[in-house]
């Protein structure tokens, strides 16, 4: 179904924050991949919480587990709601078969004992929901729907399908075979006039061959990446280059629409109408393809809003608690 957000009324009362538990979930030549738990304060054995898992955006070039929204920052206590925030490695350093693996292995990681004696049972991993933002919503896609996993040498996580309720893409990237990705903006839309020079502003991150990473903070050089790539057009390149996939292989609408995604959890999509980092058509796609295959979809559009707006204190994301409770039961 589809429907369209209303305005805001004044945010709830502020809600304490939980503080996180760091855990590392893989390690790679070294490099610790990690995600924090903001475990539910609500959360017993007796009556264990839901979990989410979040991947940050950025366009799969930049970014950190530490830009959760304040909206999820509140759901553990406002909710009883469980949220872990992931990080993953970076390209082009990481390609994307090897980011996709590391969003794999943070699933795998909840859903195993080591997970359970972590949150000392405090936790339903029975109930678990993928969610993320820009970039993120698509790994959330890409992960649920596991389109390409056999292509991209990533094994399927035992009893995952039964285990997520749902899926949560917000704003999400979906097909970087669109034209917005392969059409160079000199200069980018929202940036003033601005033209990135990428080698000097850049560097070494523009290096394949640089050391691997799996964060990046706000003020880091590593910031402006997002918007060089959209300025060259290059996501394609960065993400696939030496993989033997194509762009098309990894877009989530035609996966649904050639038969691909034999099967999706219910899906919840938010996406803003004045987006110009990322082009609201790429939720609409999916809402489409999704809804055609008749898979359970809800489409929540967000008129007027631009990229980000879920940064907004004021934003409660409604919609998104009650797809949490009502499928977590």
């Amino acid at each position: 179904m589809s429907s369209t957000a209303q305005s805001t009324p004044d945010s709830a009362p502020p809600q304490p924050q939980v503080q996180p538990l760091k855990h590392v979930f893989k390690e790679v030549d070294g490099l610790q991949i990690a995600f924090d738990v903001y475990l539910a304060p609500s959360a017993t054995k007796e009556r264990p919480s839901p979990v989410l898992i979040w991947w940050h955006g950025g366009g799969l070039l930049q970014g950190s587990r530490s830009s959760l929204p304040p909206h999820l920052l509140a759901a553990p206590t406002r909710h009883g709601l469980t949220v872990i925030s992931a990080d993953y490695r970076l390209a082009p350093q990481t390609r994307l078969p090897e980011i996709v693996a590391d969003c794999r292995d943070a699933l795998a990681c909840v859903l195993s004992p080591s997970f359970d004696s972590l949150v000392t049972g405090r936790v339903d991993t029975s109930k678990v929901f993928l969610s993320g933002s820009s970039a993120g919503g698509w790994l959330s896609l890409l992960v649920s729907s596991s389109l390409a996993f056999e292509k991209m040498g990533i094994p399927l996580v035992p009893g995952a399908k039964e285990k997520v309720r749902g899926t949560i893409p917000i704003y999400p990237i979906s097909d970087i075979t669109q034209p917005f990705w392969r059409t160079r903006q000199r200069p980018v839309s929202y940036l003033g006039g601005r033209v990135i020079d990428g080698p000097r502003e850049l560097g070494e991150f523009l290096d394949p061959h640089a050391p691997q990473v799996a964060n990046s903070a706000p003020d880091s050089k590593r910031s402006s990446f997002y918007h060089y790539m959209i300025q060259e057009a290059l996501l394609e390149e960065l993400l696939l280059t030496g993989t033997g996939l194509k762009g098309e292989d990894v877009a989530i609408a035609q996966g649904l629409n050639e038969g691909s995604i034999t099967s999706m959890p219910p899906t919840l999509i938010f996406h803003g109408t004045a987006d110009d980092k990322v082009p609201f058509s790429q939720a609409q796609s999916v809402a489409d393809a999704l809804r055609a295959r008749d898979f359970h979809v809800e489409f929540v559009v967000e008129e007027g809003k631009d990229h980000l707006y879920d940064q907004d204190p004021k934003e409660e994301m409604k919609e998104m608690y009650e797809f949490v409770k009502r499928l977590a039961g």
